[in-house]
């Protein structure tokens, strides 16, 4: 779950960074070196975020705690997924960056729908109901797509 955690916090700053100069989607696609280095200024600018959100899962008997990480990760998610769409990657790695945008925006409401399930769910059926969360696909693929990039030589900052 800790993976699943900071690869939803390595998305999340995405919004900030595509503030910092990006050229909007649709606009001309950055060079390789600009590209690199707003996912590498990103990684930087979520080092706390990884921890806060942590911290909300550290104590099991706290569902308010978890639901509201939970929620603030999927807000966090959208936000991602907005940035990224912003931001109109080089040519090379265009396809895995779509993933990224595609699906950081699907695991927020995979995350959403957790939230709710542990909101209600009996004490019981939440250890299922973790288990499931572990296996978000849409994590796999946010993780596939991240190693397509740094596949094609980018150095992005991530923990692959």
């Amino acid at each position: 779950m800790k993976r699943a955690i900071i690869l939803v916090a390595c998305l999340a700053g995405v919004v900030g960074v595509a503030g910092c100069g990006g050229s909007g989607g649709g606009g001309q696609a950055l060079s390789k070196a600009d590209y690199e280095q707003q996912m590498q200024a990103l990684q930087a600018k979520l080092s706390g975020t990884a921890d806060e959100l942590s911290a909300a899962f550290s104590d099991p008997s706290d569902i308010d705690a978890m639901s509201k990480g939970l929620r603030d990760a999927a807000d966090l998610l959208d936000e991602a997924s907005s940035g990224l769409a912003d931001i109109t990657p080089p040519e090379d790695v265009t396809d895995p960056h779509e993933s990224m945008v595609d699906n950081s925006a699907a695991a927020a409401d995979k995350i959403r729908e957790f939230a709710d399930t542990i909101e209600t769910a009996p004490l019981a059926e939440l250890q299922q109901s973790l288990a499931g969360f572990q296996n978000i696909g849409e994590f796999a693929k946010l993780d596939a797509a991240v190693k397509g990039i740094e596949a094609k030589g980018y150095d992005i900052g991530g923990d692959s």
